[in-house]
């Protein structure tokens, strides 16, 4: 933000990182502002980060999005500037304004580790804090569980479908809905195998080596020289590996140019050589698999077996499902729009509740019971139980309980982050040991299976309590 005359101007029209801080409605300063007048500002609260209810069309969630989180709040702050406007225009008091001048957040949080597999109404983040503070994390910390879990949640499903028949999934951003979702997708993609799209961009900030994903010409390319063929000679000039689109103006034609430019290479055996050829034009999935069967059987015919094919276009999970069943002879599947928007169920009922308040020794528990959306009291955790190294079910409990083994993780204390944050292979890693752990019915992309998550008797008894109290008839 650039300053002129002392007055605020705008350096451009698009919102910038800091902005997030600013991106609640003005009742959430103005709640903590109320908390904060009636002097209640020392009362140390607890809130539940989960989602609420599944769809149909997912049997189980995976967490993302905690390194967001947290690389967030422990540099949340607030800039006189932005004091100064929310004071002006009435969304907070002096006293609020005083507090949020200095503003540094000073409670703990205990979160699942990212990637881990997880279901309706399991707090997969809480925080302990003073009330007013964590209160304005409110829509930062639901659109940042939102958009991350969408995005892995929908990818592994297509991981899944493929059965490991293809050597890989790689995943498009094109057509996300910002360029921020497409970073957040492409980096989702990568946590479950795919070589991203993003290149420059992932290679620099995450050192990652540029060769997990291929070179591609594509159709600008082809239709900028004379002939196709010309195009592919041209680029094989350049480049000792390439993949091509043979689908520019006649997969038939475009396979046989591609022979021919192959065995050219192959004779001069300077090390040149086609990667894949790449159909990115079909009218359903079974053209898709049509196209592939005649091309690599025209490969073949040329001993060019070492030459793979990538379908590329607007595959999900069910049409990749039939790739497989219908043993597409294909290396690669690039998907785009229909998973970096996760077409089928684009939204998450993420939602962060308050449901403790502690203000000395007392302690008061806080739900809510409005049917359908019933939260539940008190300081929990998460537990999961195995059985042959499978996952069998999970129960929500108070934290002092204990029935398995707990997700639920200290990653900060007093504002510090006291957890060392794992680079993406980690975290890839420990995404591939949740699949394994997963129950086989609640990989199948195709039908619903539930997955037994229970309420501990000691929350339930403390929910029956609250109904006592507040619905009184």
């Amino acid at each position: 933000m650039k300053k002129t005359k002392g007055k605020a101007k705008l350096s451009n029209h698009y919102f910038m990182p800091d902005d997030i801080r600013l991106f609640d409605y003005n009742q959430i300063f103005s709640i903590s502002s109320l908390w904060v007048e009636l002097g209640m500002e020392n009362i140390v609260a607890t809130y539940d980060l989960s989602v609420r209810g599944i769809s149909e069309h997912r049997n189980f969630l995976l967490f993302g999005g905690l390194e967001e989180m947290l690389e967030n709040i422990k540099d949340w702050k607030y800039t006189k500037e932005e004091v100064d406007f929310l004071l002006k225009n009435e969304s907070i008091t002096p006293k609020m304004a005083k507090l949020m001048r200095n503003f540094k957040f000073s409670g703990d949080i205990y979160a699942m580790k990212e990637g881990t597999a997880f279901f309706s109404n399991e707090p997969v983040v809480r925080l302990d804090g003073p009330i007013w503070q964590i209160n304005l994390f409110t829509f930062f910390l639901i659109n940042a569980l939102t958009s991350n879990t969408i995005f892995l949640s929908k990818i592994v499903r297509s991981v899944l479908a493929t059965q490991g028949k293809f050597e890989s999934l790689s995943c498009s951003v094109t057509r996300a809905h910002s360029n921020e979702s497409s970073l957040k997708f492409g980096r989702a993609a990568y946590l479950l195998g795919s070589p991203s799209s993003l290149v420059p961009t992932f290679a620099r900030k995450f050192n990652l080596p540029v060769s997990k994903v291929s070179t591609k010409a594509y159709h600008a390319f082809i239709k900028s020289f004379p002939t196709e063929i010309d195009a592919m000679r041209a680029a094989t000039s350049v480049f000792d590996k390439l993949d091509f689109m043979i689908d520019t103006y006649d997969v038939k034609q475009g396979v046989k140019n591609a022979i021919t430019v192959a065995l050219e290479l192959k004779k001069e055996g300077k090390g040149r050589t086609i990667g894949c050829l790449v159909i990115d034009s079909g009218k359903d999935v079974y053209d898709f698999i049509r196209q592939a069967k005649y091309v690599r059987k025209e490969l073949d015919k040329a001993d060019l077996k070492n030459i793979g094919i990538t379908l590329a276009g607007n595959f999900e999970e069910h049409k990749m499902q039939k790739l497989a069943e219908h043993n597409a002879p294909i290396t690669n599947v690039l998907a785009c729009t229909e998973l970096v928007t996760s077409a089928d169920y684009p939204k998450l009922e993420a939602v962060l509740k308050l449901v403790e308040m502690r203000r000395g020794k007392k302690i008061t528990y806080n739900a809510k019971l409005a049917p359908g959306k019933e939260s539940y009291p008190a300081r929990k955790q998460v537990f999961r139980k195995f059985k042959n190294g499978k996952m069998v079910g999970d129960t929500i409990a108070h934290e002092k309980e204990k029935f398995g083994t707990p997700l639920l993780k200290k990653v900060m204390t007093k504002g510090k982050l006291t957890y060392k944050l794992p680079n993406l292979d980690s975290i890839k890693n420990h995404v591939d040991k949740q699949l394994t752990q997963l129950p086989n019915r609640l990989k199948v992309v195709d039908k619903k299976n539930r997955y037994p998550v229970k309420i501990s008797p000691r929350l339930e008894k403390m929910m029956s309590a609250l109904r006592k109290k507040h619905l009184k008839t």
